[in-house]
């Protein structure tokens, strides 16, 4: 960056709407599976082109959240996604104070008329008292544009995994994206951290392999020196 040499990556986003969400063989809100077949839209481009001046101010106090949100964009009823977006808001408030997003490497760059004031830290210059919201003092207009969307749901609240889980399929289409050089490299490493592993455990690990690819479960256990039989016998059992 300090050459003038800039690195870039384009940006892309996979867009669905909520009635397509029914159409896959897997849960599309699983964060660990990928969208197939979804066309991907380039919306920008980000560019890296200027070092940080202190890194404390504009890097450990930075604070990442997937609640700071403008508006139009919402988050997904992705489990991990709802999970974190109280939770890293939460860890972030506890990190930097109550006042942490007045920080400017945090804070928007337009003006903010929310009606926060005080709490420790507090480098603004608040002249009323109204910090509620409706005041007929000082009423504050809303934006109906900038509310979340409406979306009906039904069912009852619960804990349990996902339905529609495909535990194998994108990890065999993976494997089999990889090249022989690939291949082989994750083999070797993969093996050889399954090699001093107890025989059960082994051979259950093995065997989620040989049902994502038959070819990925034999190499590896040839390497970990697994039980060829018994992975097979244990693969015939899972459900994709």
């Amino acid at each position: 960056i300090k050459k003038g040499d800039f690195p870039k990556w384009d940006l892309y986003v996979q867009v669905l709407k909520p009635e397509e969400l029914a159409k896959f063989d897997f849960d599309p809100l699983d964060a660990t599976k990928i969208w197939p077949d979804v066309p991907e839209k380039k919306i920008g481009q980000m560019v890296l082109n200027k070092n940080v001046d202190n890194y404390f101010q504009e890097t450990e106090q930075v604070a990442m959240a997937p609640a700071n949100l403008v508006p139009g964009i919402e988050p997904s009823e992705d489990r991990l996604l709802q999970g974190r977006v109280f939770s890293y808001a939460d860890t972030q408030m506890y990190r930097l104070g109550a006042n942490g997003l007045s920080l400017p490497v945090n804070q928007p760059k337009v003006a903010v008329n929310n009606g926060n004031q005080d709490g420790a830290l507090n480098t603004g210059h608040t002249t009323s008292g109204v910090n509620y919201e409706p005041s007929r003092l000082e009423p504050r207009p809303a934006d109906d544009k900038a509310r979340y969307s409406q979306l009906p749901l039904s069912g009852t609240t619960q804990q349990a995994k996902i339905t529609r889980e495909q535990n194998f399929k994108q990890a065999g289409d993976l494997y089999r994206s990889y090249s022989a050089k690939e291949k082989t490299d994750l083999v070797q490493s993969f093996g050889e951290s399954l090699a001093d592993t107890d025989t059960e455990s082994k051979n259950i690990m093995l065997s989620y392999l040989y049902k994502a690819d038959p070819d990925y479960g034999t190499r590896v256990a040839e390497v970990a020196k697994g039980d060829l039989s018994k992975v097979k016998s244990l693969a015939a059992s899972l459900k994709d």
